[in-house]
């Protein structure tokens, strides 16, 4: 019995000690140096090589989908009837 009452102290204690533990410093630590990045001002040098960069290629191996019909409008949503039935009996 009281090896069985050992062997689950030492099982439970350092579940305890962890769970009970103070919180480290060091996460607050990585937050400011990577919010330290993000606060710089990005120049219009900068903005436009990004720009000349980052521009996505439209649909340039997609031959299944003719371009009348790849760059026509959405159609309008479908109206909920069951909402509108439900409005309207309730009025």
């Amino acid at each position: 019995m009281n090896l069985k009452l050992a062997l689950a102290a030492v099982l439970i204690a350092p579940l305890a000690l962890t769970a009970c533990a103070k919180k480290d410093a060091a996460p607050h630590d990585a937050t400011e140096a990577s919010a330290a990045v993000t606060n710089d001002k990005v120049t219009p040098e900068q903005q436009a090589a990004i720009d000349s960069l980052d521009k996505p290629v439209l649909d340039e191996k997609n031959t299944d989908v003719p371009a009348e019909i790849a760059n026509a409008p959405a159609d309008e949503a479908t109206a909920d009837t069951e909402q509108t039935e439900a409005s309207a009996a309730a009025h």
